[in-house]
């Protein structure tokens, strides 16, 4: 960063999206291993600050098509918000990149629209298939949820899955194709949201039967009093595979940043507390 004032500026969700595409291209070109991409990412969705996010980013070489975006949020935070502000939907450039990353797929509803829409400034996202709207992020909407992923795949396996308000975003491995996955959106049903990508072969998938919803639901509605913010709001909610133990994250929000968030097992029982 080149001045203090850009680098103390509060940081958006569409400036930490960012910085996760830039973390994707590192980690598909070798820069960076699992553990410290993961780490990373994770940080870059909890940034304060834009300065949080450049540092997350410093040290990596950028690939040529990705300068512009690199330098995007300092240059964000000196236009003193001429842009309207709409929640993420998904980064573009992740699409063209095939990245593995589990913090870009960010989404919600723009005020005084029901379009999900794409940030990067190129190509629009997917249209999703309608359906009746699903709230995820209480312990019913995940049980539909669960029944219509059970009635689209014939299965409850995932790579990744991250539940909002009125959708999520599932990455699955494809059937027979072990080293390839692919993103679908649910907003009432199951449509593809990028092209198929190249995957680990050997990465863990979570086991969605698994899964105690009534818990889960519980978690939910009690995450903000256990990161000490009875006044926020749950944004997210993110299921993960892992090779010891999958984990579910309830994300809490205060105003438009992230304050903290809960960590379990599938059963609900408490891993992890942090508060911003």
């Amino acid at each position: 960063m080149s001045d203090l004032s850009s680098a103390t500026t509060r940081a958006r969700d569409l400036d930490r999206s960012q910085t996760c595409t830039l973390l994707d291209a590192a980690y598909s070109d070798g820069q960076l291993g699992v553990d410290e991409y993961k780490a990373r990412t994770a940080a870059a969705m909890h940034a304060a600050t834009i300065g949080d996010l450049s540092r997350l980013t410093a040290d990596l070489q950028i690939p040529a098509h990705l300068l512009e975006l690199a330098s995007a949020p300092e240059a964000q935070a000196r236009r003193s918000g001429l842009r309207g502000r709409g929640l993420v939907a998904a980064v573009a450039a992740v699409v063209l990149l095939g990245g593995f990353g589990f913090g870009y797929l960010l989404f919600g509803r723009a005020a005084g629209s029901d379009q999900l829409t794409s940030v990067a400034g190129s190509t629009p996202a997917q249209p999703v298939a309608a359906g009746e709207p699903v709230d995820t992020l209480t312990a019913d909407g995940i049980r539909e949820f669960l029944r219509l992923f059970q009635e689209k795949f014939r299965d409850k396996t995932a790579d990744d899955v991250d539940l909002y308000r009125d959708g999520a975003v599932v990455v699955r491995v494809i059937p027979g194709q072990p080293h390839r996955s692919q993103r679908w959106m649910f907003n009432g049903g199951f449509e593809p949201w990028t092209e198929p990508t190249n995957r680990d072969r050997d990465l863990a998938t979570v086991d969605l039967e698994q899964l105690e919803v009534d818990r889960i639901g519980q978690l939910i509605s009690d995450a903000p009093r256990m990161v000490g913010l009875p006044s926020g709001r749950i944004d997210r909610v993110g299921i993960r595979a892992s090779n010891a133990e999958p984990r579910v994250t309830v994300y809490v929000k205060e105003g438009d940043a992230y304050k903290g968030w809960v960590t379990a097992t599938l059963r609900g029982e408490i891993r992890d507390v942090q508060a911003a």
